[in-house]
């Protein structure tokens, strides 16, 4: 029930004596309701509960353009604005009512961050007026709760400020470093009257600073003094001429290109510079080359523990910190736009705070003649360097088996030939994971999605927040662990209620199956990793979606083909044995 507050209307007279009128006010909910539109909002998402009904009445009476799509957990809804802030290009914008609501967003939103995900939380919060004072279902410190998981919290404490808070949050999502802010909205505020006409602010224009020029000499001679050179692409914001411009970049200076953890669809993976992805499942010749290089051009990535793991699972391992240990013979570049995030760890030989696709602009300009830019000498040696990095990728994704009575690199192989080159793939976190990152190839950007922060049950949630991105359809496939898609399976009955296609693949050995295989690796047993049996295609039906069982490997090519040419919600069980984890060699 929502909370009852004491709301006092003045009689017509009073109000006319005061100098309003009535008839061209409106409220903070209409106010956002109208940014929401100037900004270009797409689709917000969100659970219903105290603190936004008004904000969420105004939006399905006056913006009903904007696609308004309920979740059954707050995880699942802030899941999907992020599927929408990194596919989209702008901010997804989600709702969370008071403090349970609000509360239950907390690791998706610290995944947005882990992520580089532009989003915007807007948290509804008791009227200032009962601030304090332990209000029902109230946290009244959201600024200390979000503050370590986000770039910003802001609080819109009249009415008046609505545009501008929402402009700055906006900016501050997509500026620097990608990543979720937190607006709290009061409900006072929400409610409060406001005198017509108004003016809504504009959309942020954002700052793109390129490559210096002096910056740009001293990677020309980095570059052009280099044997064996190395390009590691990550990061989010990139743009279709900037990924083009990375392509072309690499292919004329013989620049071999592979990608940080999760990014692997910025290259196209047919193309001979794609030599792989660093991160969990790192081919361990990858890793050498690594240590192997004299120049790493780190662009728009960050080298946190997780694009840096070597052997032993080792964090900084990859990829020394210390000048001393990397050795005098590797250089390091470091381009990426967060002035903070560089020197933060690694102490780079050049150091640039740019945005990534002005600084592929000035770098194509700048190296149009190619010959400036590669010694002569040095091209041999570039050429067969090139030639065995790509070499050793494509005997990676060759190599490897599968135990059991489902062979997961032919599913893999099957899934990817069925699939269009646009056709979307999202996961969360296990095992599992690993074999779509090793066996399934990208041709195009905006067509991986899955998190940086280990958070399970993401994939479906993020698998519709992708089908609510305004564009041509297309096939989105959900992978996920049988105890990665319970953690958020709610969130089917979304997807069926929504009308979205997509296509959730469950690979169940009734584990949770990265740290069981961990624990018996350490420990030489596990515990507490055993899970129990589900029957997922009856589960799926309950919800009104389609669903096949996958036995043996023969089954699933027919049941792939139904799934994909049938429209809704499918999902497909493959069934396989606990002892199913990575990639046997």
């Amino acid at each position: 029930m929502k909370h009852a507050e004491a709301r006092v209307t003045a009689p017509a007279s009073v109000e006319a004596a005061a100098g309003r009128d009535p008839q061209n006010e409106t409220d903070g909910a209409r106010v956002l309701a109208d940014v929401l539109t100037a900004f270009e909002v797409p689709a917000v998402t969100f659970i219903p509960g105290e603190g936004i009904l008004e904000v969420l009445d105004a939006l399905a009476v006056h913006a009903p353009h904007i696609a308004l799509a309920s979740f059954r957990h707050e995880a699942g809804m802030t899941y999907a604005a992020q599927a929408i802030g990194q596919l989209s290009g702008q901010p997804g914008v989600c709702f969370a009512a008071r403090a349970p609501g609000a509360l239950n967003t907390t690791l998706a939103v610290h995944t947005a961050y882990t992520d580089s995900a532009p989003m915007i939380l807007i948290v509804g919060q008791a009227s200032q007026a009962i601030s304090g004072r332990e209000a029902m279902l109230n946290a009244d410190d959201f600024q200390r709760v979000f503050g370590p998981l986000s770039k910003w919290v802001g609080i819109v404490d009249s009415v008046e400020r609505i545009g501008e808070m929402f402009a700055r949050a906006w900016h501050l999502a997509m500026t620097g470093r990608r990543g979720p802010v937190v607006l709290v909205l009061p409900e006072n505020v929400a409610q409060a009257r406001l005198a017509a006409p108004r003016s809504l602010p504009a959309v942020p224009q954002l700052p793109c600073p390129g490559l210096p020029r002096a910056a740009l000499d001293t990677l020309r001679a980095l570059l052009g003094g280099a044997r064996r050179p190395l390009l590691l692409a990550g990061g989010t914001g990139w743009s279709a001429p900037a990924l083009d411009a990375l392509a072309a970049l690499a292919h004329r200076h013989r620049l071999p290109v592979a990608t940080t953890y999760r990014r692997r669809d910025l290259v196209d993976h047919r193309a001979e510079v794609f030599v792989g992805e660093i991160g969990i499942g790192i081919d361990p010749a990858l890793a050498k080359r690594v240590s192997e290089a004299d120049l790493l051009i780190v662009l728009n990535g960050r080298l946190g523990e997780l694009n840096t793991l070597g052997e032993g699972f080792r964090g900084y391992a990859l990829i020394e910190p210390d000048e001393a240990r990397r050795g005098p013979s590797q250089r390091l570049v470091h381009i990426y736009p967060d002035a903070a995030e560089l020197n933060a760890v690694y102490r780079p030989d050049l150091a640039i705070a740019a945005e990534v696709n002005a600084a592929l602009d000035d770098w194509r300009f700048a190296s149009a003649d190619g010959a400036a830019w590669v010694d002569a000498p040095a091209s041999a040696d570039r050429e067969q360097w090139l030639a065995d990095l790509r070499a050793e990728r494509c005997a990676f994704v060759a190599s490897g088996r599968c135990e059991g009575p489902v062979d997961l690199r032919a599913v893999y192989a099957t899934l990817d030939a069925a699939l269009d080159d646009d056709a979307l793939v999202t996961s969360g976190a296990g095992a599992y994971a690993v074999w779509p990152q090793r066996y399934l190839t990208h041709r195009r950007h905006g067509t991986q999605l899955g998190p940086k922060s280990g958070a399970m049950g993401y994939g479906l949630a993020a698998a519709i927040g992708a089908a609510l991105v305004p564009s041509r359809p297309r096939q989105i496939v959900a992978i996920a662990g049988d105890g990665c898609l319970m953690m958020h399976a709610e969130e089917l009955e979304t997807a069926v209620r929504l009308g979205v296609s997509l296509l959730v693949l469950v690979v169940n050995n009734r584990a949770y199956g990265a740290i069981d295989g961990a624990q018996r690796r350490l420990f030489g047993r596990a515990t507490g990793t055993e899970l129990g049996a589900i029957d997922f295609t009856a589960f799926a039906r309950a919800f009104g979606a389609r669903a096949w069982t996958v036995e043996d490997t023969a089954g699933f090519a027919p049941a792939l083909a139904e799934a994909l040419a049938a429209p809704g919600v499918k999902l497909i069980e493959l069934r396989v044995p606990r002892s199913v984890g990575k990639p046997l060699a």
